[in-house]
């Protein structure tokens, strides 16, 4: 994982893979709900069985991660400096996480720091460029 600052643009080049990640969620949720929606238009003679219902609880869920993944997450790469609101720390099962958040409402994760050298290179770099940092 690289997070560089180019002066010359004023934005934050992350290089992570991550928006191939969410590519690949987004992909298998919309093809989950697909098959949800097929599986569940099917109704037979007895009327709505176990499998409609597991298959419209999984569409459900389906639309959800949908709407979390499009409209609240962010997968930039490259990313203004007027575009970030603010660094935020989270801790997930033991270990710190850190999250950009955007003016346009969506959050940018910064995972794969490993080391806390790492994340306080990160929390410096940020705050040297002027971004503020949330605890």
């Amino acid at each position: 994982m690289q997070i560089n600052y180019n002066e010359k643009d004023k934005t934050i080049d992350i290089k992570d893979g991550l928006k191939t990640q969410y590519l690949m969620i987004k992909a298998l949720m919309i093809l989950n709900l697909v098959n949800a929606i097929l599986n569940a238009s099917y109704v037979s003679d007895t009327g709505i069985g176990l499998m409609q219902i597991i298959w419209i609880i999984l569409g459900i869920v389906s639309i959800v991660v949908l709407y979390f993944y499009y409209f609240k997450k962010s997968s930039q790469e490259i990313i203004p400096i007027n575009s970030i609101e603010q660094l935020t720390e989270k801790t997930v099962f033991g270990s710190k996480r850190l999250s950009l958040k955007l003016t346009n409402g969506k959050s940018r994760d910064i995972v794969y720091l490993k080391t806390t050298e790492q994340i306080t290179n990160v929390k410096k770099m940020f705050t040297k460029v002027g971004v503020p940092f949330l605890d």
